[in-house]
């Protein structure tokens, strides 16, 4: 009887197990407002100054920038140890309007010290990159013209040469081809649709 009853449980327990719902795929990760380009900013040391934060340039100080709630942009960017990536919404002078956190929130600062802020044309011409998984279908467009004329699809992981931007497109040519074609590299909210996964500056 005790025998019987022990394996009863056991073929319950089995049936528990293999009726146990699959953890759900992860979230698709928020691609970030691009803005007008990128900061490198250089990670201080423990001694360090740190980065204070404004509402407006030099006025009403906010606090100062949290390294560890920065976005970690290293799915889109590569990873680089000395540096963090800032997406940059504006600027006024020396002064950059940067979003600080995964909520998107935004503050100003001034850099000081070394660091390179580089609009998209600048930062992205010359590159070699890849569009982001995840994207709708018609994002991996390739086309003769920006919209118009489709030459083919390209695949999520497939590398191409960034040859410059304008607007919204990028003239780009895919790695082992020879034939340019134009592809989104922002979206129509302004969302990044490519990164830089085989360089960083």
């Amino acid at each position: 009887m005790r025998i019987a009853a022990s394996l009863v449980a056991l073929l319950l327990v089995a049936a528990m197990a293999c009726a146990a719902p699959t953890p759900p795929a992860p979230a698709p990760k928020m691609r970030p407002y691009c803005g007008i380009g990128v900061l490198m900013l250089a990670i201080p040391s423990a001694d360090g100054e740190s980065y204070p934060l404004y509402d407006e340039p030099a006025i009403a100080r906010r606090g100062v920038l949290d390294m560890t709630r920065v976005p970690p942009y290293e799915w889109i960017f590569g990873s680089h140890g000395t540096s963090l990536a800032l997406m940059v919404m504006a600027r006024k002078g020396e002064w950059l309007r940067v979003a600080y956190d995964d909520a998107g929130r935004e503050a100003w600062l001034n850099p000081c010290r070394p660091a390179s802020f580089h609009p998209w044309e600048e930062f992205l011409k010359g590159q070699t990159g890849t569009l982001l998984p995840g994207l709708q279908k018609r994002y991996y467009q390739l086309f003769r013209q920006p919209g118009a004329g489709p030459l083919a699809t390209l695949p999520p992981k497939q590398p191409f040469l960034v040859v410059k931007l304008e607007q919204d497109w990028a003239l780009v040519v895919a790695t082992g081809q020879t034939t340019l074609g134009w592809l989104r590299w922002r979206d129509e909210d302004g969302r990044l649709l490519m990164g830089l996964p085989y360089k960083i500056r």
